[in-house]
């Protein structure tokens, strides 16, 4: 079959909300939105990699400075939709079969951007469970750094995505990924313990990667259009949609005070900072067993319950207009 419903990583009725809505009233329509289609997982990485292909075929054509520019920037941002299909990966959300998600997610989105599927979705049904609260690793993340405490002033939030620029948080967003890669787990400092399945995979995907950059003479073009750009580029689109998904402030009684909805992207928004419908992520927290493809409309639903607060847990843009994240994550007075 091409198509199933997900069996859900998480509890639904684990999410917190103060005003009570009718879940059995949703209960089919969600049921059907949580369908997993195998087609659509394996086109969604495929067309990441045709663009990172494109992208390196155009600097080997060109050999430009500002083509080598153009190229980083492009492949930065399809770096970040690995990330998201990883993240997809991690509530089964690629492939109806699990071994078979885990297998490509691994080595055709996680690997590559130096973090593990299992490792990512250990931390990941953590902060499900406990958003904004000590026991959500995200949270405890920013408590330590104070660069994810946002509003800021326009000044003060312009300074800190410059310094992801030029690799001024480098550090701290390596922090991050640790307790995910396979280095980290392997060393201890995060989990689950590596499966035998993991280390053979993992082993065959370096092995591929050194002897395919020798033989290609492609070290310098990994070093500057694919490792520079993750540690610099890529990080200002992950950091302006982690502190839009949340305050990384003290919990309350309602998650909907911590999670957010961001409706209508601009394709430019979606492009850098949102893909795969990652601006619907109090959607997606309070039903994750909804693959991203279905979000929209999970969403429209939500619309009918009155569980949206503009300009607090719903925003219309990131970037434009009065009702953006923007506004939110711009609007206070000092730093």
């Amino acid at each position: 079959m091409l198509a199933v419903p997900e069996q859900s990583l998480l509890d639904e009725s684990e999410a917190v909300t103060s005003r009570k809505f009718d879940r059995r009233a949703l209960t089919a329509s969600v049921r059907q939105l949580s369908t997993v289609t195998n087609i659509r997982g394996l086109w969604a990485i495929a067309r990441q990699w045709i663009m990172i292909a494109l992208a390196v075929a155009f600097v080997v054509q060109v050999d430009r400075w500002w083509a080598w520019v153009i190229a980083a920037v492009v492949i930065s941002t399809r770096q970040h939709a690995l990330l998201s299909l990883v993240h997809e990966a991690s509530h089964y959300h690629l492939f109806t079969n699990r071994t078979a998600n885990d297998l490509v997610a691994d080595l055709l989105c996680a690997f590559p951007t130096n973090i593990t599927t299992a490792g990512y979705r250990k931390e990941h049904v953590e902060h499900h469970r406990y958003v904004n609260t000590p026991q959500d690793p995200y949270w405890r993340t920013a408590q330590r750094d104070s660069a994810w405490i946002f509003p800021r002033t326009r000044w003060g939030t312009a300074r800190v995505l410059l310094g992801d620029m030029v690799g001024v948080f480098t550090a701290s967003h390596m922090k991050i990924i640790v307790p995910w890669s396979y280095s980290g787990r392997l060393s201890g400092k995060g989990g689950p313990p590596i499966s035998r399945a993991e280390h053979v995979r993992y082993a065959l995907f370096l092995v591929a990667l050194i002897v395919g950059l020798t033989l290609a003479g492609g070290w310098l073009h990994y070093l500057l259009l694919w490792s520079l750009p993750s540690l610099t580029l890529m990080m200002i689109a992950f950091r302006i949609r982690a502190v839009v998904e949340h305050p990384f402030t003290p919990a309350t009684q309602d998650e909907t005070h911590e999670t957010r909805d961001v409706e209508a992207p601009t394709w430019f928004e979606r492009f850098f900072i949102a893909p795969f419908n990652a601006g619907y992520h109090l959607s997606h927290h309070l039903f994750p067993s909804v693959p991203y493809y279905h979000l929209p409309a999970l969403h429209q639903q939500l619309k009918q319950t009155g569980l949206y607060r503009p300009g607090e847990n719903h925003f219309h843009t990131y970037l434009q207009g009065n009702n953006s994240a923007w506004t939110f994550l711009t609007s206070s007075p000092k730093d």
